[in-house]
């Protein structure tokens, strides 16, 4: 899908630099997975990275560990997002388009994984 050369309408400015982050539904519905992917774009208030997963949809509601990380002692911030927007990238890839919603918070602190 080409995307318009238009003026840009983002409010904030997107970074580049690939973080990782790891994705899943936040509603079961028949379609579980949880991967752990590179974003091609973040910005304060959403993500953008490529899967070759089928199952996502527009409007689907995620979790999204941003940043990711497996190491001892890590602090994983949890949100809750939106899938807004889904590209065809080509060779059986997909660029998903993630609005964070919110924070999600356990018993008063934030989620640690």
């Amino acid at each position: 899908m080409a995307r318009s050369t238009g003026p840009e309408r983002r409010r904030k400015g997107r970074l580049r630099l690939p973080q990782t982050i790891r994705v899943r539904p936040s509603e079961p519905h028949g379609s579980e997975f949880d991967e752990i992917l590179p974003t091609l774009n973040t910005a304060r208030d959403s993500v953008y990275f490529a899967s070759k997963n089928e199952f996502y949809t527009v409007g689907m509601r995620l979790f999204i560990t941003y940043p990711y990380s497996e190491g001892h002692g890590s602090l994983n911030r949890e949100y809750l997002g939106k899938v807004v927007r889904i590209d065809d990238l080509g060779h059986d890839r997909r660029g998903i388009a993630v609005e964070i919603l919110m924070p999600i918070y356990l018993g008063g602190k934030e989620t640690q994984r």
